[in-house]
């Protein structure tokens, strides 16, 4: 421990709003991430080491020395040992160091550490990024900030378990930090889909912070991760319907959505982009995002809904051409002359067509697995298969008109 008080440094004295002008924690080495009753004991211990050293002397400034350390255990007792008058007491030491009425040479360090820490993330030197952040955080930096890159930095490595470590240490710092908290549970559900610690998190979140969206909005993400999206779908219009004019939640789900949404999209590395093929992500997809139009509309959810949109429309076959020639050329042949089979013709002519014009959903997937749509197969082999009995058939009954035809007029009669 720190027997002198630094060179311009005065011990703590706290009027009504509590004006903090030192650090407590600091002062007599206490770790801010113990909780009331460790404090508490560590208080005590102190107390009696300096009680009998106070006993034990009559040297004036030793004697001075000892008053301001007692001074500062008495102010420990008052403002660290209940939970209530803590966060008081840690919210106004956040503000005295944010407002330069604290200095620490330390600290100082610490800051210009998370200075180039946030340089290099900005320049996306990942590796010195976490080296600079994991400086700061073990020089015990009074900054929530520093835990929440830190954890940034190993989720970009994908370091989970990590990053999670990191934010569970600052949030036994900092516990009131709706930042700290919310990337954990962003991590837990998007990333190691651990949903129950998900869970917890979100409901420390809402705790926290029951009117504000921070914590409804990321249970959201929750469902839509476990594929519960009819519920997610509930506990929106259960939101807005309490909160109707709560814009920045609209906004920020909406934007969500789109994002969620992204997943029914399937990369193709050959040509490096994305497209739906599946009708089923199609489906998805846009019931995703039409909920986020109808929930915020602006250019972004608009555009997103008609990028959707787009996989539905419909573009022209040009395979079955031959076929579909065929069908309507003895279409046009039979209907006057044998019109059951004509219709037959008409009708088997109008599926092909029809069939004809696929979505570009259904044009990707045919491209992603080389293989046509069932229906399109079906009608298809049809097409082909009826196509082909009518060519052999023409040709058979050509043959025996000739035949008939040379045996009557080289027949002697």
């Amino acid at each position: 421990m720190q027997a002198a008080c630094p060179a311009g440094r005065k011990w703590g004295v706290w009027n009504m709003a509590m004006a903090v002008t030192y650090d407590i924690y600091q002062e007599l080495g206490l770790d801010r991430s113990w909780d009331e009753k460790t404090i508490k004991d560590h208080l005590k211990e102190i107390q009696k080491l300096w009680t009998r050293r106070q006993s034990a002397t009559n040297d004036k400034d030793q004697l001075l020395l000892i008053d301001k350390v007692l001074k500062a255990v008495e102010d420990g007792f008052r403002y660290l040992i209940r939970p209530e008058q803590r966060k008081r007491y840690d919210r106004e030491l956040d503000k005295a160091y944010k407002n330069g009425v604290i200095h620490d040479e330390a600290q100082e360090q610490a800051a210009t550490l998370m200075d180039q820490a946030r340089a290099y993330y900005n320049k996306g030197d990942i590796k010195l990024a976490t080296q600079y952040a994991q400086q700061a955080v073990d020089q015990k930096i009074n900054d929530p900030s520093a835990y929440d890159l830190l954890a940034r930095c190993y989720l970009e490595t994908q370091d989970y378990n990590k990053a999670l470590t990191t934010l569970d240490a600052g949030t036994g710092l900092f516990p009131d930090n709706l930042g700290l908290w919310w990337l954990g549970a962003r991590i837990a559900d998007s990333y190691t889909g651990n949903y129950e610690d998900a869970q917890n998190r979100i409901n420390h979140l809402i705790e926290m912070a029951p009117n504000l969206p921070i914590g409804y909005s990321e249970q959201i993400v929750l469902h839509l991760q476990k594929g519960e999206e009819d519920l997610a779908f509930q506990e929106i219009d259960s939101y807005v319907e309490k909160h109707p004019d709560d814009t920045a939640y609209k906004q920020n789900v909406a934007y969500g959505l789109c994002e969620y949404s992204n997943k029914c999209f399937y990369y193709d590395q050959q040509s490096n982009s994305t497209f739906i093929a599946d009708k089923e992500n199609y489906d998805e997809c846009l019931k995703l995002r039409q909920k986020a139009v109808d929930l915020y509309s602006d250019e972004h959810t608009q555009d997103r809904l008609e990028n959707a949109q787009y996989y539905g429309k419909k573009e022209w076959n040009s395979w079955n051409l031959k076929s579909i020639g065929i069908f309507t050329f003895y279409t046009i042949f039979l209907l006057p002359t044998l019109p059951p089979a004509g219709l037959i013709f008409l009708i088997m002519d109008i599926l092909l067509i029809y069939y004809s014009f696929r979505p570009y959903w259904q044009i990707n997937k045919t491209y992603v697995t080389g293989k046509p749509g069932k229906a399109e197969g079906i009608v298809n082999a049809i097409g082909n298969v009826t196509g082909a009995i009518i060519i052999w058939t023409v040709k058979i009954f050509i043959h025996i008109f000739i035949f008939i035809m040379d045996l009557i007029f080289h027949t002697d009669w």
